[in-house]
């Protein structure tokens, strides 16, 4: 039997495949062939009539199942269509989100900024506020503080109560233009008693009057109070009006265009025995040399001013007596001019009629004797003005060291403190220069007027051994003051000295 091998699908193939080996099983078992192909052919047949009715069924369920497959494409279209929808949606909210996100973080940024603007606004608010008013609105402020520090409230709650701060300083502006009275109490300055009374605000300025009628006047801060501080105004002023002002509503009132500053200046001032108890230990040292030197600066002025000088005409009158002899008359008149030159004088007289050498050494011994007289005591001044600087600057220093350890202990916090410190030290230097630079003009002018006193005995001694040495040597005398080198002398006696010239010792 000779097959052929034709294409065929693996069903046919497996088909085949069966009718083989079962020829090859009957063959082998001694069946027939004719009938293993009749047998073959039946199956053949069978298989053949199920094929036709599988691909019938196949046909049949092909035409739905195709359908189905399209539906179902469709579908698959739809949900990808659905999915990039949402997927649009799902991105532009997620875009939309991260805008939110952004506004509410640019939001929170404003809020910030605005409430720190709200906050400084306060701070400033709380601190230029007039001292008054800080006991009508210290405790509103306070509390609204405490509210926006709150971290229970909500950020809104917090908000509103820095506005509602905002709002009472634009009340209170509104109020404060036009005038606004409530009671309050404040500190009387110089007594520091406390009176209740009513303020009056009207602009930057503030006024009391106490309900006993007795204190009134401006109100403003003090150091070291908490209290607004009374400050007394003058009687030219009218400081009644304030309280009439106060009950009628209306009326004249003192205005002060400095603001306090006018009184806080007339605080600073101090009395010279305030600066004295305050400069320290040293002030006592500085104070009684330079009073003791200006009261011997005085009085050495008095002695120098009471020095007489004769005159031209008495000097000649005086030579006149004495060259005819008139001693009586001559010593009249010296006691007439007195002092140091009449104490020359009276030697001039006592020895004319000596040897000119003689009467030149008692002149200048006068001179001499009157030279320590006329310089006592200035040296005194001058120290005292060299000194006076020293102890000032000795205070200084102490008063520094002493302030610098106030610092150390209590630190820089308040400025007032070791500033106070530092101006009363300066105190020393002040009072010592004050002291010092008197004391350096005075004796200066002692110094002039003793070395004018002191020239003019010169002079007068020159002229007056000018005429003796003229008389002796027959010549006429020379004239009044003149600077002549005395003539030398016919007699063995010595030359005559001169009268030395006379300077007041260097201190």
């Amino acid at each position: 039997m000779i097959l052929h091998f034709l294409p065929m699908k693996a069903s046919s193939l497996t088909l085949f495949l069966a009718l083989v080996f079962s020829l090859s099983v009957q063959a082998q078992n001694g069946a027939p062939l004719a009938k293993v192909a009749d047998d073959f052919q039946d199956r053949l047949d069978t298989a053949t009539k199920q094929l036709a009715e599988t691909r019938k069924k196949i046909e049949a369920e092909k035409v739905p199942m195709t359908k189905q497959l399209n539906e179902l494409d469709d579908q698959i279209i739809e949900a990808r269509k659905e999915y990039d929808r949402v997927l649009r949606i799902s991105d532009s909210r997620t875009l939309d989100i991260t805008n939110l996100k952004a506004q509410i973080k640019a939001k929170e940024d404003q809020t910030n900024y605005v409430s720190n603007i709200l906050d400084e606004f306060i701070r400033n608010f709380e601190t230029r506020i007039h001292i008054s008013e800080a006991q009508r609105y210290g405790d509103l402020i306070t509390d609204k503080k405490n509210a926006a520090a709150n971290g229970n409230l909500s950020v809104q709650d917090k908000l509103q109560a820095r506005l509602d701060v905002l709002n009472l300083a634009m009340d209170r502006l509104e109020e404060s233009v036009g005038g606004v009275i409530f009671d309050g109490s404040a500190v009387e300055g110089k007594s520091g008693v406390v009176s209740k009374g009513e303020f009056l605000v009207l602009g930057p300025l503030a006024f009391f009057a106490g309900e006993d009628g007795k204190h009134m006047g401006l109100a403003d801060l003090r150091l070291g109070s908490n209290e607004p501080a009374i400050l007394t105004l003058p009687e030219a002023t009218e400081p009644e009006n304030i309280r009439t002002t106060i009950a009628a509503g209306e009326g004249r009132l003192p205005i002060d265009a400095t603001r306090g500053s006018a009184f806080k200046v007339e605080e600073t001032k101090m009395t010279i025995k305030d600066e004295f108890l305050k400069g320290g230990p040293v002030m006592w040292p500085i104070g009684i040399l330079g009073a003791v030197a200006m009261l011997i600066g005085l009085v050495k002025w008095m002695q120098l001013i009471r020095v007489k000088r004769p005159s031209y005409k008495q000097v000649t009158e005086l030579l006149a007596h004495l060259d005819a002899g008139r001693t009586q008359q001559a010593e009249a008149m010296v006691k007439k001019v007195g002092g140091p030159v009449g104490k020359m004088l009276a030697a001039t007289v006592k020895h004319y009629t000596d040897p000119a050498s003689m009467m030149e050494e008692s002149m200048f011994e006068r001179v001499l004797d009157a030279r320590t007289k006329l310089n006592s005591y200035i040296p005194f001044i001058k120290i005292a003005a060299a000194v006076e600087p020293l102890l000032g600057l000795l205070g200084t220093v102490t008063g520094m060291i002493n302030t610098f350890k106030l610092i150390t202990v209590f630190g820089t916090s308040d400025a007032s403190t070791f500033s106070s410190g530092i101006s009363e030290a300066l105190l020393t230097t002040e009072w010592g220069l004050i002291t010092a630079i008197p004391c350096l003009l005075m004796a200066a002018y002692l110094a002039r007027l003793a070395r004018a006193a002191m020239d003019d005995m010169e002079k007068l001694g020159v002229r007056i051994m000018n005429h003796r040495n003229a008389k002796d040597a027959g010549g006429s005398p020379p004239s009044a003051f003149a600077s002549v080198k005395p003539a030398p002398q016919p007699s063995p006696e010595p030359e005559p000295l001169g009268l030395r010239p006379i300077t007041a010792p260097a201190v």
